[in-house]
Formats: structure tokens, C-alpha cells, sequence
């Protein structure tokens, strides 16, 4: 199975919309260490709560991202189902949630801006209305707008695919 980047990023967005207004910590405090440590409890509580197939996450291969193995959107209705019916699990997410997104504390370099902006106008161009530009982070807001819940549906992977050769980098979504 690959690991679905994309994913982890849903899941901190699902997460971020669900916990209560908290302080966040500094984003470049906030290690992916940290963040896979409280995913590994939230996958062994969601298994522990009836969904056996919750895979644990694991640190991608560059060390800056959290990723959940398998089926992305598998693991995005049993995080969804565990939020709803599982007290114990849902204080795990909300955790989570509380740490932010771990990324690293160097801000993209004006050449990567400008990609990373020529990526969104490619996906408005590619048929995702409403697609943002970048945040000064590097980040593109996506947390609390209908593409949040859309996830990686074929219309937003077929502008993915259209519009990869443009930035090379990871994306990531605030």
C-alpha cells in the first residue's frame, strides 16, 4: 500500500474543524515526532474500538509529514465514524488537532511562492473553482471551504496530475 500524504492533511484539516478554539503551539515547535506519536494512540484506540484495519501512521520518507498507509478515503470515514461514536478516540483527535501541522519552520523561498501560486491558478484553470493561493507559510487554506470535505475526488486528482509539473515540492494544506 503507498502512503497517501494527502491524507494526513485531511485528516489534521477534519480535526482542526472538530476540537474546540485552542491555543496553537508555534508550528515550527511542533515535531512530526510528536504528531506520530498521538496518531499511533489514535490508531491503536480506533482498533481497540472496533475498526481492526486502522493502519498506524508513519513519518514519510523526507521527515517533514505525517502519513497514513491504505485506503485515503477508508481511513477518512473511519476517523469520521471514531469522532462521532468512540469518547475515548475523539480526545485523541482532539489532541492531535491541538498540535497543529507539524512543517518545517523555514518559510518557502520567493521562487517557491511564486510556484506554489502558479500550482492554484493551474487548479482553478483545471476546473477546482475556489482553489486558494498560498498562505505566507506556504500552506494553502483550505480548512473550512468545500474542498476540505471533497478530498481527492477524480475531478481534484485529474488537475493534480495536470498541474504536478509545475512544483515538484510537497503541498500541504492549512
Amino acid at each position: 500500500m503507498t502512503p497517501r500524504p494527502f491524507l494526513a492533511l485531511a485528516l489534521v484539516a477534519l480535526l482542526a474543524g472538530c476540537s474546540p478554539a485552542a491555543e496553537q503551539p508555534d508550528p515550527s515547535v511542533v515535531s512530526t515526532q510528536q504528531a506520530l506519536d498521538v496518531g499511533r494512540r489514535l490508531a491503536q484506540c480506533a482498533r481497540d474500538h472496533g475498526y481492526p484495519d486502522m493502519p498506524d501512521p508513519q513519518i514519510e520518507a523526507n521527515g517533514d509529514r505525517l502519513v497514513w498507509p491504505g485506503d485515503g478515503r477508508d481511513v477518512k470515514e473511519q476517523l469520521r465514524a471514531l469522532q462521532e461514536q468512540v469518547p475515548e478516540c475523539k480526545a485523541i483527535m482532539d489532541e492531535m488537532a491541538a498540535l497543529g501541522t507539524p512543517r518545517s519552520a523555514e518559510p518557502p523561498s520567493a521562487a517557491d511562492m511564486e510556484k506554489l501560486k502558479a500550482f492554484a491558478k493551474c487548479m482553478r484553470d483545471h476546473g477546482i473553482d475556489g482553489f486558494p493561493d498560498p498562505k505566507a507559510d506556504g500552506t494553502f487554506p483550505l480548512v473550512g471551504t468545500p474542498l476540505e470535505n471533497e478530498g481527492k475526488s477524480e475531478r481534484v486528482l485529474t488537475a493534480m496530475d495536470a498541474c504536478k509539473g509545475i512544483y515538484d515540492k510537497k503541498i500541504a494544506v492549512s
